[in-house]
């Protein structure tokens, strides 16, 4: 049996003379021409758990110079070459370069449509939106000038001459009770002498400032409101009236504004006449009935809606001169 000493050195050179070979040391296998292991692969070799510490103490204390820090794994493996591109990457290159380019372009053009846009709605509700409702006139709650706090007296504002031609004889005068003061008068006469018949009525009437007129509340507004409330009053009569609707046409030259309105009632088999003419002059309302029979009967003589009308703008037109 053959017995083994200690592996030959890896270099294949004799120990030194004298000092038996214990084991590995760093010393020994300092150079550069050393073999490694068959399983240590090219540009990595065997290292100690402290190498580093092992270096410093076989160089005199200078910092060791391992592979990574000397770049010894950089010369296992040869330098990368540097990628330059040829005629189809510029190509490439370019034709990138261009859609992006194309991209930015669609966008800032999309954008700038959209800033059109919104300018475009905000300059469209700007010049469509609705004009601001305008300011209310204050509350009038006193008289202005020219207007009336009383009426003349209907039963004398009437010129006797007026009464003489349309209501010639022997007249029956009615004073109903006013409703309100000064503010009003009311006066009728009625001409019953065969073969005529007629009844003349007379309303003149102030009316004050009030919160629940139109406008702004004057006296003025406040006859307004009643002038065409008398109107619709014609052209749709309340059912409590059995009256028909009236046929309604102007008068002109008469007040501020003036309408005469035909309304053509039976009753009985009696049929009448019945003409109203209301004017407004500033507050005032004035509104004269005159009426006759339509046709005749019992002895009595037809009145034309003519002569009818004839004497109520007569009257109304007295009432006006009396209050000049």
């Amino acid at each position: 049996m053959v017995q083994q000493g200690p592996p030959p050195p890896r270099s294949g050179r004799p120990p030194a003379s004298g000092r038996p070979r214990r084991g590995w040391s760093d010393g020994d296998y300092a150079d550069d021409d050393e073999e490694y292991p068959p399983w240590a692969a090219p540009g990595v070799a065997p290292r100690w758990a402290d190498h580093d510490d092992r270096e410093r103490r076989r160089l005199g204390g200078r910092p060791a110079r391992t592979a990574e820090k000397a770049g010894a794994g950089d010369r296992s493996r040869p330098p990368v070459p540097e990628n330059k591109p040829g005629r189809g990457g510029r190509e490439r290159m370019a034709a990138a370069s261009g859609r992006r380019a194309r991209r930015a372009a669609y966008i800032w053009g999309g954008a700038f449509v959209a800033v059109l846009l919104i300018a475009a709605g905000v300059g469209y509700e700007y010049l469509h939106r609705p004009s601001p409702p305008p300011a209310l006139d204050p509350l009038v709650t006193t008289f202005q000038p020219g207007e009336f706090k009383t009426v003349p007296n209907a039963c004398s504002a009437v010129a006797a001459a007026t009464l003489n031609q349309y209501l010639p004889g022997q007249r029956r005068v009615v004073t109903p009770k006013s409703l309100y003061g000064s503010a009003q008068s009311l006066c009728d006469w009625t001409l019953d002498a065969k073969p005529v018949y007629r009844v003349l009525q007379v309303t003149v009437r102030a009316y004050p400032p009030s919160g629940l007129a139109s406008g702004n509340g004057s006296a003025t507004f406040a006859a307004k409101d009643a002038y065409q409330q008398a109107s619709l009053q014609r052209t749709h009569p309340p059912k409590a009236t059995h009256l028909p609707r009236a046929t309604v046409s102007p008068v002109p030259g008469l007040g501020n504004s003036a309408f005469a309105a035909l309304q053509v009632p039976s009753a009985g088999g009696d049929t009448t006449n019945l003409l109203t003419v209301v004017v407004r002059d500033r507050n005032v309302l004035i509104t004269v009935i005159s009426q006759g029979p339509a046709r005749p009967r019992g002895g009595y003589a037809r009145v034309s809606p003519a002569q009818l009308q004839a004497a109520a703008v007569a009257g109304a037109r007295d009432i006006v001169a009396r209050m000049r």
